[in-house]
């Protein structure tokens, strides 16, 4: 199956195959950094009960590591549900003091936490798409070519 690197506009943004591509990318990122962070769980324990390490060190990155399981899987917020019955909008984009300002019909400025490479494209291409915003302003953004949606918040229209 050959992938587009841009969202359709045609159907339920959930339906769509860049999307699918973009949340396939995204647990398998995922899967990922559960794997590493279970083995450095699993060092660390070791060090602790096996090593008889005389240190407090690794006491301490074994709190440091439960603490940060316990952070992420708290702050992870689904994106799917905002997703399932609407469509991509095409929309002109540029950014302007760290925040995402969308041109059109329905203008707005988003808050959305996208890295400098990212960044960077986007200010190349200066184009978006993104799903119509729910009632508390939360919204879903995808970028040509960088396989990855990104979570976003109205700061306002």
């Amino acid at each position: 199956m050959v992938v587009p690197n841009k969202p359709s506009t045609g159907r339920a943004a959930l339906d769509d195959p860049w999307t699918r591509h973009c949340l396939e990318i995204a647990g398998r990122r995922a899967f990922c950094w559960v794997v590493v962070g279970v083995l450095a769980f699993c060092g660390q324990l070791a060090l602790v009960f096996l090593a008889g390490a005389s240190s407090d060190l690794p006491v301490v990155l074994l709190v440091l590591s439960v603490a940060v399981f316990g952070f992420a899987s708290y702050r992870r917020r689904p994106i799917a549900h905002l997703m399932a019955d609407r469509e991509w909008r095409y929309v002109r984009v540029h950014w302007r003091n760290g925040l995402l300002v969308v041109h059109g019909a329905r203008s707005a400025v988003l808050d959305v936490s996208a890295g400098p490479l990212a960044r960077g494209r986007i200010t190349r291409h200066r184009r978006a798409w993104l799903v119509v915003p729910d009632r508390e302003g939360n919204t879903v953004v995808t970028f040509r070519g960088v396989p990855r949606l990104f979570p976003a918040r109205v700061r306002r229209r």
